[in-house]
């Protein structure tokens, strides 16, 4: 066990730079890592990948976005390893991935140890960490079975060179469409009784990486570049299941009509895919992400980048969105 306790095992680092030296290949998967750990260690990273090969996957930084600094230090290793032979390389995980492994290898010995210390110097020396290495063979192989799942799953992982990362301090991306461009008088707001109300469950749980939380999705990639981009923060669509889809559910373009924070909007939407199950603003998705998510974050249950869980919306207090048939094609939406 590596604690960077002296008492309990010691610097897990010391323990990892001994086993470079001792070993003809490399395997990391790590949630995070930092420059200087790359750059102090260069030497001995590059000596292992030209004896086998070396692969450093970092698993929290598509969506969370890296510094400068960060960005260039891994696309300078990932050229100088991608030189080296073919299996080496930087991989980023298109899904968020936190777990720690490094999985040390020579001819038909291997060497695996997981835990919590990161790929930096926090993670191996400074923080208290525990790491420890895995001894059972079947534990082994599911460990080992795991990484080359991350690695060689496209809709999982890709290498640095097909991934577009987010700068941190880059000026966030304008929204093409904003709510605000919906508002419209109060006057202009309609006073009709509601015909029928429609609730369209918010699934979070079930759905993690979709509809409030597109964001957490693989991203688009940029038919351009060829390279992986994650989806805007406020885009959603909410799924409807076939139960829901009463006989007064919108189907195809309809007129949605709803107040946020004492102003009012007149939003243009649709109901797409199979069964028309897939709930959305018509012009931009960013729309009604902007509605929902902003109720969230103003009333300081959601922060960026958070996942929106079925215990955000608990504490919000509502886990659905309701469509009041007003008239044909005409509804009051309210969250």
């Amino acid at each position: 066990m590596f604690t960077n306790e002296k008492s309990f095992g010691g610097a897990f680092g010391k323990e990892i730079l001994k086993n470079i030296d001792n070993f003809n290949s490399l395997e990391i998967a790590s949630g995070y890592f930092d420059p200087q750990t790359i750059e102090k260690n260069r030497e001995k990273l590059i000596q292992i990948a030209k004896r086998g090969y070396l692969k450093i996957l970092i698993g929290m930084i598509y969506h969370e976005g890296v510094s400068k600094t960060q960005k260039k230090t891994l696309e300078e290793l990932n050229k100088d390893l991608k030189k080296i032979n073919k299996q080496s390389g930087v991989f980023i995980t298109l899904r968020k991935y936190h777990g720690k492994i490094y999985k040390f290898k020579k001819d038909q010995q291997d060497l695996i140890f997981v835990g919590s210390s990161n790929f930096s110097g926090t993670g191996m020396y400074g923080n208290l960490e525990c790491n420890t290495s895995v001894l059972d063979k079947e534990s082994k192989n599911k460990i080992s079975k795991f990484l080359n799942y991350l690695f060689a799953t496209k809709e999982v992982c890709q290498n640095l060179d097909n991934v577009e990362l987010t700068l941190k301090k880059r000026k966030k991306k304008r929204i093409k469409e904003k709510l605000s461009k919906y508002e419209i008088s109060k006057s202009l707001f309609p006073k009709l009784k509601s015909l029928s109300e429609t609730k369209i469950k918010l699934r979070v749980d079930e759905q993690p990486r979709s509809s409030l939380n597109l964001y957490f999705e693989k991203g688009r990639k940029n038919p351009k570049t060829g390279k992986y981009s994650p989806r805007p923060w406020y885009e959603v669509e909410i799924t409807s299941e076939k139960d829901e889809r009463t006989k007064d559910y919108p189907k195809g373009k309809f007129t949605a009509y709803l107040v946020d924070d004492s102003k009012y909007y007149k939003l243009n939407m649709i109901t797409a895919s199979a069964g028309f199950k897939a709930i959305t603003t018509k012009d931009n998705r960013e729309i009604l992400g902007e509605y929902i998510k902003g109720k969230l974050e103003r009333e300081g249950h959601l922060e960026r980048l958070e996942t929106i869980t079925i215990d955000t919306l608990r504490n919000y207090g509502r886990d659905y969105i309701s469509l009041k048939k007003i008239k044909d094609k005409t509804y009051y939406l309210e969250f």
